[in-house]
C-alpha cells in the first residue's frame, strides 16, 4: 500500500515537469501556455516568410503569438527557442481551437504551398468569421484565390519585391520608399 501511494504522489508530482519536457522536445505547445493566449497573434504554418515575420514582430515588440505548423523540425526548433509552437495541421479545425484562433487579434498564414494557405484561411474564416487575416502568396496568380477563401489581404513578396527594386532603381535623393509602394492595393 505504501509503494502504491508513493508511486501515485511521485507521478503526480513530476508528470508537469515531464510534460513540459516532452513538449519541448516535441514542439508542442503545454495546455497552461494555450490558456494563456489571448489578443495574440496566430501564424499558420511555417515557410521560408516565417522567420522574417517573426523578426518582425520581435522588432514591433508584440510578444503574444504562437504558431501552427504539422513540420516538426521547425516546431521542434522553434520550441527550443520558446517560441509557442503546435505541431499539428493549421488547415485542422482543432489545432486552431486549442491555440485559442477565436481570441487573437489577426491570423497571418505564410507557407510556401498557396494550395496548404487557402485550406489554413478557410478554416480560420470558419471558425472565426470576424478575425483579421493576412496571407502571402507565393505565386502571383494566387492573390484573388486566397481572398475568394477568405483572407482580408493579399500580399506576394514577388509583386512587392518588384515594386520596391524598380523604385529604388529611379529613387532620388527625397524620395521616400513608402512612396514607391502602390497606393490602395494589398501589395499584389
Amino acid at each position: 500500500m505504501n509503494v502504491a501511494a508513493f508511486a501515485v504522489a511521485l507521478g503526480v508530482l513530476l508528470t508537469p515537469a515531464i510534460e513540459a519536457q516532452l513538449s519541448k522536445a516535441l514542439g508542442k505547445m503545454t495546455e497552461k501556455q494555450f490558456d494563456l493566449l489571448e489578443n495574440h497573434v496566430l501564424l499558420l504554418g511555417y515557410g521560408g516568410m516565417t522567420e522574417l515575420i517573426l523578426d518582425e514582430l520581435t522588432e514591433r515588440n508584440v510578444t503574444e503569438f504562437a504558431i501552427v505548423t504539422n513540420d516538426e523540425t521547425a516546431a521542434r526548433t522553434l520550441g527550443d527557442r520558446s517560441i509557442p509552437v503546435l505541431t499539428a495541421d493549421p488547415s485542422d479545425i482543432e489545432p486552431l481551437e486549442r491555440a485559442h484562433l477565436t481570441d487573437a487579434r489577426a491570423v497571418v498564414v505564410a507557407t510556401d504551398d498557396d494550395a496548404r494557405d487557402a485550406l489554413s484561411v478557410l478554416t480560420a474564416r470558419q471558425l472565426d468569421p470576424d478575425i483579421r487575416i493576412v496571407a502571402t502568396a507565393t505565386q502571383r496568380e494566387n492573390v484573388e484565390k486566397l481572398r475568394r477563401a477568405g483572407a482580408d489581404h493579399v500580399i506576394s513578396p514577388a509583386t512587392l519585391g518588384g515594386h520596391l527594386i524598380v523604385a529604388e532603381a529611379f529613387k532620388t535623393d527625397g524620395d521616400d520608399l513608402a512612396d514607391a509602394l502602390p497606393v490602395g492595393t494589398d501589395h499584389r
